[in-house]
């Protein structure tokens, strides 16, 4: 290795004293000489390491005020030649390219800030855009929400209402379908105001703007108009006594006691009604004319309503009337049900008989079903009056065992509303139970279309009825809802057939081709079939051949009442069909 000039120096005269010593010793002791020798040698060894030790001691030194300082820009001193300035020779080397790299780094560094900078300077001026827009929206929809809102009852206004009323109107056109205007006028309300003051009586009407609301169906509408007004839309009506229905219910919810501070009172309310389209086809016609009516139903002494004409009116009061008698005939033993046998067709046995409906008025006299059946289900009483018929089956099916009758089943039909009903498998089991019958005598028969309106649920629905041991069977089936592969997910025992294919027999080929496919297909299915609505031989001999199970109709017999059912059990019994 390289030694420092100092150091080389320093060798030089130790070597010098060692030759002199040598030959002035030359003839001395030789033990002397290697002594001195020896020391000579440790003193040069000692002299080059405190020399070594302080360069490098150095060295540290300046490292270390560079790593505390971060000095990048510091270097170290390399003045001499040898190892440990070349050393630091290559520190400095590092140092000068660590220096040029940071450099670089702090410019990215400065380019990637100010970008971000930038960045979070444009995302603040775009939320800024954002929260405004979303303001002046917000803004707007409660402009929107106080031009069509009434600010006391928080009802719409009729800004809204004529709105709508317009769209209704279109819709109900392009569907052919009715709609009817209602408007309502409290009786005599400058009397309340007097007597509680402005501030009470607008108390008055937000709770009767309440009670309105509670009435109505959600696809409905009420509005708040000027004054003590309101306005009532009502939407795909079937008929217009439905509306009849409704203006009742609003006129009786609007009698209830009301409460306001200490005072306790009632009102009434007088209600015009228009139809669309008997009575205008525009906004303006059907508001004009629910006004004349409304005039109408004042001039009447209030706590009425009144239709525009005169015809719709007296045909909403029949309604009312005949629902009014047909809750009565519940309670009074007014209803009554007729059996149709139903026969198999090879023997020409009974298998059991269909139960018909009917209502017997003591002022009226019979009544037919094709009145009241749709207002029972229109006004809810449809389960009252199928809990009734159920029962009054189960009865007869009793009295007829124990006369010797024992195999005769009474089939009934399930409305729509009574097939839906919550609480349709809980009557059943109950009634079946507390009579004590077996219930594989009780048929019911759905039609086609109600199953179909939702097949999953229909299907729920039939498995919890025919849990409860009674028999099933789709009425009505063919008119073109159901798939013949939706029957095998229903748990029926029967289908029938309707009455317009056997009514085309034998002339009409569509018909027989129909009926022999229904039958064949329904057979593999492991169904039985019954046709309805025979009406000759033909039919019957036509049915014969096909194999079709069971026949009805008035060839045979025409519904009779439970006392000559018996009779007709007696005499059908012993003859033949064919």
């Amino acid at each position: 290795m390289k030694l420092t000039n100092k150091a080389l120096a320093l060798m030089g005269l130790t070597t010098l004293v060692f030759l002199t010593a040598s030959l002035f010793l030359v003839n001395h002791n030789s033990i002397y000489i290697i002594g001195l020798s020896v020391i000579a040698l440790i003193a040069v060894y000692f002299g080059i390491r405190m020399l070594m030790i302080k360069r490098i001691e150095k060295l540290n030194v300046d490292m270390s005020r560079v790593l505390e300082k971060n000095g990048l820009t510091l270097r170290l001193e390399a003045e001499n030649s040898d190892e440990i300035e070349l050393i630091a020779k290559k520190i400095n080397a590092v140092l000068e390219n660590a220096k040029v790299k940071h450099q670089s780094y702090e410019q990215r560094m400065e380019k990637i800030t100010k970008e971000l900078k930038d960045q979070k300077l444009h995302l603040q001026q775009e939320l800024s855009a954002k929260s405004r827009t979303e303001k002046i929206m917000i803004d707007r929809e409660y402009l929107m929400q106080l031009g069509h809102s009434d600010t006391l009852t928080s009802l719409p206004n009729g800004i809204f209402f004529n709105e709508v009323l317009n769209k209704a109107i279109n819709h109900s056109r392009r569907r052919n379908q009715i709609l009817a205007v209602l408007l309502i006028d409290i009786d005599m309300f400058n009397l309340v105001i007097e007597t509680l003051g402005s501030d009470n009586s607008d108390l008055v009407l937000k709770e009767i703007g309440k009670r309105f609301s509670n009435v109505l169906r959600k696809e409905d509408l009420l509005a708040k108009l000027d004054g003590d007004e309101f306005i009532v839309l009502l939407n795909d009506v079937n008929k217009p006594k439905f509306a009849s229905m409704v203006a009742e219910k609003l006129l009786n919810i609007c009698t209830q006691l009301l409460k306001v501070g200490s005072h306790e009172f009632t009102l009434t309310a007088s209600i015009g009604i228009s139809v669309f389209p008997y009575d205008g086809e525009s906004l303006e016609e059907l508001i004009e004319n629910a006004d004349r009516a409304l005039f109408k139903a004042k001039q009447a002494g209030g706590n009425v309503y009144q239709f525009n004409t005169e015809e719709m009116h007296v045909e909403a009061l029949e309604y009312i009337q005949l629902e009014s008698a047909l809750r009565k005939a519940i309670h009074n033993n007014e209803l009554a049900l007729y059996y149709q046998p139903k026969y198999r067709i090879k023997t020409g046995n009974i298998s059991g008989v269909e139960a018909l409906l009917r209502w017997e008025h003591p002022a009226m006299g019979i009544i037919s079903p094709v009145k009241f059946i749709q207002l029972a289900e229109e006004s809810g009483l449809s389960m009252q009056i199928g809990e009734w018929a159920l029962r009054e089956a189960c009865e007869r099916i009793k009295y007829w065992q124990r006369d010797g009758y024992e195999h005769i089943s009474i089939a009934l039909k399930l409305s729509p509303k009574q097939f839906r009903h919550p609480d349709l498998v809980k009557m059943i089991k109950k009634i079946i139970g507390s009579v004590g019958i077996d219930p594989q005598y009780i048929e019911f028969e759905i039609t086609e279309q109600t199953v179909m309106e939702n097949v999953e649920l229909a299907a729920s629905i039939l498995d919890k009825i025919k849990a409860t041991g009674v028999q099933l069977s789709i009425d009505h089936f063919g008119t073109g809802y159901t798939s013949i592969s939706y029957l095998k997910q229903f748990p029926i025992n029967s289908i029938k057939l309707d009455k317009s294919f056997i009514k085309g027999i034998p002339n009409k080929p569509n018909d027989i081709a129909i009926t022999s496919a229904v039958i064949a297909l329904a057979h593999n299915l492991g169904l039985e079939v019954v046709a309805e609505g025979v009406e000759t031989a033909e039919q019957i001999q036509f049915l014969l051949n096909e194999n079709c199970d069971i026949v009805q109709g008035y060839f045979l017999s025409h519904p009779v009442t439970a006392q000559k059912i018996i009779n007709l059990f007696k005499k059908l019994q012993e003859e033949v069909l064919v």
